[in-house]
């Protein structure tokens, strides 16, 4: 499997994204990340958003906490990166799986956070909505 990240991963219906923030299937906090998902039928209408791949992200990082814009996209730059090369742990979990995942993870923190601490939060949150599937 290749550690990559291509524009199909990222989540970008406006469908999905408002049926996601509505009430997903799940939604859990791992600081300094909230994570939110929902189980999505590839077979809807929605079929080319999850066509071939089985998890589709969305990263918020609110301009409420960071006015600056370089605080903003460097966030979302580490929180990215941590997914990118952890996300073999979803992956491998919907291999054999008729249905793909759409996933949010929003900053909860106030501070810009290390790299070390969103890696173990993207972990964590991995771990726990392969372990729900």
């Amino acid at each position: 499997m290749r550690c990559t990240f291509s524009q199909s991963e990222r989540l970008k219906s406006k469908l999905i994204i408002d049926k996601l923030f509505a009430g997903g299937n799940g939604s859990f906090a791992s600081f300094p990340l909230r994570t939110v998902y929902m189980k999505v039928e590839r077979n809807t209408e929605t079929v080319n958003v999850a066509d071939d791949v089985p998890v589709s992200i969305l990263i918020s990082v609110p301009k409420k906490r960071f006015h600056h814009a370089v605080d903003r996209n460097r966030i979302k730059r580490l929180v990215r990166e941590a997914y990118r090369t952890h996300k073999c742990i979803l992956w491998t979990a919907l291999a054999n799986k008729d249905y793909s995942l759409a996933v949010a993870f929003i900053c909860i923190t106030d501070s810009l956070p290390e790299y070390k601490k969103v890696e173990k939060a993207v972990i964590k949150s991995l771990n726990k909505i392969a372990a729900d599937m």
